[in-house]
């Protein structure tokens, strides 16, 4: 007869569940809110990613904290601890040299030479590492100049006396070639096997 209402039946086979409560009104609007919070989050992340802006996987203000691995914190420390070690070695070093005073050996021992020089202000003003600042020679100062001159040997490179004076490898030369030289107002320095030696410039002002 139609009009009347049909009661539900159940799949064949299966029993209906009359024992399931129904969901009452706050449930079923607690689970709309959470299948509607999750849509939200899908939505804001797909504009988020066509709009090509960074996704921000942490809440805003939130601190990293960042977890150091035992052995490389290690290393950290072995490192700075190596380099205060060197950089005070070297300080210590370069202190040292600059107070020494050193005889070269020859004919007399006449011949000096060292890094700082008292009384004399162009000298102590010159800081190389290699070469002393300063040598004393036939009773005048001569000053590292920085003027290179090629220079082999005596025996490979004409133009070049010997002085007869040197200290370990390094040799002092007198120059032939030029009127600088002629008229001792320059000598050289070499270092054994070296291609160039330094000149070194007559000082007046220093004694």
């Amino acid at each position: 007869m139609t009009g009347e209402p049909v009661a539900p039946t159940a799949a064949p086979g299966a029993e209906p569940d009359l024992d399931r409560p129904r969901a009452s009104i706050e449930e079923r609007a607690r689970r709309r809110e959470r299948l509607q919070a999750g849509r939200d989050r899908y939505t804001a992340l797909l504009r988020s990613l066509q709009a090509g802006r960074e996704v921000q996987l942490a809440r805003p203000g939130a601190r990293f904290r960042v977890e150091w691995h035992p052995v490389l914190r290690t290393l950290i420390l072995v490192t700075i601890a190596v380099l205060v070690l060197w950089f005070g070695a070297r300080a210590g070093l370069d202190w040292i040299r600059r107070g020494q005073l050193t005889t070269w050996t020859g004919p007399d021992a006449t011949v000096q030479s060292g890094q700082v020089l008292q009384g004399c202000p162009i000298v102590d003003a010159i800081d190389n590492p290699v070469f002393p600042s300063w040598v004393r020679w036939n009773g005048s100062i001569y000053r590292y100049s920085g003027w290179k001159r090629p220079f082999m040997g005596i025996d490979r490179t004409a133009g070049f006396s010997e002085s007869g004076y040197r200290t370990g490898d390094l040799h002092l030369y007198l120059i032939e070639n030029t009127p600088d030289g002629k008229s001792r107002d320059n000598v050289l320095l070499w270092f054994e096997g070296g291609i160039a030696g330094v000149e070194y410039a007559r000082t007046p002002d220093c004694s």
